[in-house]
C-alpha cells in the first residue's frame, strides 16, 4: 500500500519524522474514506473522526483518531519521541484500518436526460448543487460569461428553475472551488470514478491537516 510505503520510507529520517508523515497521511486518508463514502465533508480536519464515526470506524478507533491529529498538531512543541513513536504506531495501525474499511459507496448519481446532454453539450465534465438555484460546473475549459448564461437557459426547464433564478458558476473560478468542495453534491458526473478522484483530491488539500 503506497500509504504504509510512505510511512516506512519517513523513518530513516528519525521518529519525529516519522510521526508527522504517519499522521499526515492519516488525515488526507481520513479525508479521502469521506468522500469515497459520500458523508458530509466537514470544514475542519478535528471533524474528520466525528464523521466517520459508527459508519467507517467504530468509536474507539474514531476515538483513536482524534488523538493522533490533535497530538500530532502540538507534537513540535513536545519534541517527546515517545509521544511521537505512539503517534506513528497509532496511525500506522488507523490507516491499515481505514484501508480495509473503506470502499467506494458513492451514492448513484442520476442525472435527467436532457440535464446530461446539456451539460455534455457544453463541455462540463461533472457539476454540483451548491444551493438553491446554483451550480457549479467542470468544464474542459473555463467557461465564458455567455457560456454560463446560455447552459443556465439551457438547463432552466429541465430542472424547473425560472432562468434568472438558476446561476451557474465555473470551478475554475476559486470562490465556487472552495464552496464546491466544502458543501457540493454531485448531480451530474461524465465519469463517476474519475469525479470521485478529483474530488477527493481537491478535498484532502483543502483541509489537511
Amino acid at each position: 500500500m503506497d500509504a504504509l510505503r510512505r510511512i516506512a520510507k519517513a523513518s530513516s529520517e528519525g521518529v519525529m519524522w516519522r510521526a508527522y508523515v504517519a499522521a499526515r497521511t492519516l488525515a488526507e486518508m481520513a479525508a479521502r474514506a469521506v468522500v469515497e463514502a459520500g458523508l458530509p465533508r466537514p470544514e475542519r480536519c478535528e471533524d474528520l473522526p466525528r464523521v466517520l464515526a459508527g459508519g467507517i470506524l467504530d468509536p474507539a478507533d474514531s476515538a483513536k483518531l482524534a488523538e493522533v491529529l490533535k497530538t500530532a498538531k502540538a507534537l513540535h512543541k513536545t519534541q517527546d519521541p515517545a509521544v511521537a513513536k505512539k503517534i506513528a504506531d497509532d496511525a500506522v495501525e488507523l490507516v491499515e484500518r481505514l484501508a480495509r474499511a473503506a470502499r467506494r459507496r458513492y451514492p448513484a448519481v442520476e442525472t435527467r436526460e436532457g440535464v446530461r446532454y446539456a451539460l455534455k453539450a457544453a463541455g462540463v465534465k461533472a457539476a454540483y448543487s451548491i444551493g438553491p438555484g446554483e451550480l457549479a460546473v467542470r468544464a474542459d475549459r473555463p467557461l465564458g460569461l455567455e457560456e454560463k448564461l446560455r447552459l443556465a437557459a439551457e438547463l432552466s426547464a429541465e430542472l424547473g428553475i425560472p432562468p434568472d433564478r438558476l446561476i451557474v458558476g465555473d470551478l475554475a473560478e476559486p470562490g465556487t472551488l472552495e464552496r464546491t468542495i466544502r458543501e457540493g453534491k454531485l448531480i451530474y458526473a461524465d465519469d463517476l470514478d474519475d469525479e470521485i478522484d478529483w474530488l477527493s483530491e481537491r478535498y484532502m488539500e483543502y483541509i489537511c491537516c
